[in-house]
């Protein structure tokens, strides 16, 4: 379970360095608390999401989507409110950065290692995770030969296939041709039935509508609606025609 009360998270940005002397930069505030800039990424957001469900995550660029995603898999805390994540986290809203030195089964092991898992536990997963990436002829091929398509692909493939308890993907998880997109939503549904918490931030709201149960509208850090994903993405477009 997932479970936001009253959270807001604030980003602190300090005023321009351009001053050439210490005299103009003291003058101007650079040492003033006061004259730093303040932004609201989330302002008081209430969010509660249950096992087994899929959430979608929408609203215009700078809405605090992936703030939101990124408190969720512990790399931001809140400045204020109380959440409560039960289960662990896998996050693919920051692209994975492969070792260009080493082959994709080397990279697919190392990762595995990173979360959590060991080379026993890998090698049950290793074929699935290249069967999903279809990359079966570039498996000793070094990292630095993939494509961005197909780094994103192997970066999703490896994502499903070590998610523990909840998983958040952004619009780059579901990038690519129309066979692998069908691939990545048969996924998703599969961890819904494994009782597992998907999260998914996307402008597509086609795919939003496909796999989501209810769908969170933010915009400017505030919670527009939180429902039924139908009802909401219909307050979606209406607020983009305003």
């Amino acid at each position: 379970m997932i479970k936001f009360s009253q959270v807001s998270k604030k980003f602190t940005i300090p005023p321009s360095r351009n001053s050439h002397t210490l005299f103009r930069a003291i003058s101007r505030g650079m040492n003033n608390p006061s004259a730093r800039k303040t932004i609201l990424a989330l302002d008081k957001v209430d969010l509660c999401i249950s096992r087994g469900e899929i959430l979608g995550i929408i609203g215009p660029n700078g809405s605090g989507k992936s703030t939101l995603l990124r408190i969720i898999a512990g790399i931001y805390k809140p400045t204020s409110g109380v959440f409560q994540v039960e289960g662990a986290a896998s996050s693919l809203q920051i692209k994975i950065s492969f070792f260009p030195d080493l082959s994709i089964k080397e990279n697919i092991f190392l990762f595995g290692a990173i979360r959590g898992f060991n080379r026993k536990e890998m090698g049950r997963r290793f074929d699935k995770i290249i069967n999903l990436s279809g990359l079966n002829e570039f498996v000793n091929a070094e990292a630095r030969v993939l494509s961005e398509g197909m780094g994103d692909r192997l970066a999703f493939a490896v994502s499903v296939e070590t998610a523990r308890d909840i998983l958040l993907l952004d619009e780059l998880a579901l990038a690519g041709d129309s066979k692998f997109r069908g691939k990545c939503c048969k996924i998703v549904l599969q961890l819904k039935k494994e009782q597992k918490i998907v999260i998914l931030a996307s402008h597509d709201l086609e795919v939003v509508s496909e796999l989501c149960d209810n769908t969170l509208l933010l915009n400017k850090g505030k919670v527009i609606a939180f429902g039924k994903t139908k009802e909401v993405v219909n307050r979606y477009l209406k607020l983009l025609e305003t």
